[in-house]
């Protein structure tokens, strides 16, 4: 079913629903009225007859029963007045025709001193009276015309099916309006393609949730623009990547192959081949940590960690790979508690980033070496910085700088895949670390981490 066509029938039913209830209130209302009326009327004769009557008791006497019962319920006359001794006789009777009231009926109103009810098609009050010798029960009895009420209930069950009428018909028309934006939104939306996804939805100026709805929508656009656009250029990059080194790989063996050549070329060969094997195997191992953190981060395994036994660790491994570039450290304070140093992390991927930070650091210095401090704070906000003494970075790459295979064009002739810095921005993001980009005029860059 329709949005339309279910909000016509929730408001049809709802409506209808409090239309019936107000209008069956009315008429229960009106009817109650009546009938309160009607037995004021009834009382106010009882009243009279006992003011003027019962004075005369004296002249009572047992009026006779030539009474006949009625064929069906209604009776021949309109309205009587009846007075009955305590033996349950009718000793006076305006209409003398009349049915008397039953003896139950008159056990009741003994009982109860006044009771409501039905004599066959009449309305019945009955009370009791009291005199200087005995009690007595006076029983007033009148027809309630029921046209009136009769004609209020028609008047109401029709204007009940003209409201629900055009309660509907209102229904529709307003759900149909209140849903026009809708189905331009749904317009909109079925007008973008993949192969352009700058549109956007129009928003108004109103601040309703149809217009939050396309702002949050052209929110997701703008998310999925960017995810497309980092695949594609994490596509190119890598095929470009991938395909220089494997080039660069055939080109060797098949210089090489061209003719016999000493024991020295070919080791040559073969060592500038494996060279080429080693930056792919990195570039490899580089891909598919990111590939881990953006598809898998809840997988991956955090556990209480010492800062310093990594950042110490990260630098003895730093050393190994790279025997040509140099790591300094310096401590500028260091906790009381062993406990404060304990940190959540992953500690291979955290040790990555720090590798990276200063195989970085040492590729842009003029003296291949870099400066790391450390300050660990007892209230747990550590704080590691790579200082390196490079030329530094323009205040226009700082965003690009943690792209995936942004290069720099001032540094395209040094050797780099430009994964490293977008797999540093990663983990931190991945560990809640703050990660800054600090670079003066006067040259050198400082990477700054700082820990939750």
């Amino acid at each position: 079913m329709q949005i339309r066509s279910r909000l016509t029938l929730s408001f049809l039913v709802l409506t209808a629903s409090i239309l019936a209830a107000v209008l069956y209130g009315v008429y229960w209302l009106y009817k109650k009225n009546t009938e309160e009326s009607f037995y004021k009327s009834l009382e106010s004769k009882i009243d009279l007859t006992t003011q003027t009557l019962l004075p005369n008791e004296s002249t009572f006497s047992p009026v006779p029963n030539d009474w006949i019962a009625p064929e069906g319920d209604t009776l021949p006359f309109k309205d009587n007045i009846s007075v009955f001794n305590t033996s349950y006789v009718r000793v006076f009777s305006i209409k003398k025709a009349a049915i008397p009231v039953s003896a139950k009926d008159l056990q009741e109103i003994y009982k109860k001193g006044e009771v409501r009810f039905s004599h066959y098609n009449l309305l019945a009050l009955g009370k009791k009276a009291s005199t200087m010798k005995s009690q007595y029960v006076v029983v007033a009895e009148g027809y309630c015309d029921p046209t009136d009420i009769d004609d209020l209930a028609n008047i109401l069950l029709y204007s009940f099916f003209i409201g629900v009428f055009l309660v509907a018909i209102s229904g529709w028309y307003f759900a149909g309006r209140a849903l026009d934006p809708v189905s331009s939104v749904v317009e909109e939306v079925e007008n973008i393609q993949p192969s352009d996804l700058s549109i956007r939805l129009r928003t108004g100026e109103s601040r309703d949730e149809l217009v939050r709805l396309s702002e949050a929508f052209n929110h997701l656009l703008d998310r999925v623009e960017r995810a497309f656009q980092v695949q594609k250029m994490f596509v190119s990059n890598v095929s470009h990547e991938l395909k220089n080194p494997l080039t660069a790989i055939r080109t060797q063996i098949e210089v090489t192959l061209q003719q016999n050549r000493s024991e020295e070329d070919y080791q040559k060969a073969l060592k500038s081949v494996l060279d080429d094997i080693e930056d792919l195997s990195e570039t490899e191992q580089k891909l598919l940590y990111l590939a881990r953190i953006y598809n898998n981060p809840q997988n991956i395994p955090f556990s209480p960690t010492r800062i310093d036994e990594v950042l110490l660790n990260s630098m003895e491994q730093f050393s190994k790979q790279h025997p040509d570039y140099q790591a300094n450290i310096e401590f500028s304070s260091m906790p009381d508690s062993d406990d404060t140093l304990l940190v959540s992390a992953n500690e291979s991927l955290l040790r990555l980033a720090l590798i990276n930070l200063m195989n970085n650091g040492c590729k842009y210095s003029d003296d291949k070496s870099v400066l790391v401090r450390a300050s660990f704070d007892k209230d747990g906000q550590h704080i590691i910085e790579v200082c390196d003494k490079g030329p530094g970075i323009p205040e226009n790459e700082k965003n690009l700088i943690f792209e995936p295979f942004y290069r720099s064009p001032r540094h395209l002739t040094l050797k780099g895949t430009g994964i490293g810095l977008s797999l540093v921005n990663n983990i931190a993001k991945l560990h809640q670390i703050q990660l800054q980009v600090l670079s003066p005029e006067q040259g050198g860059t400082v990477f700054k981490l700082v820990f939750p």
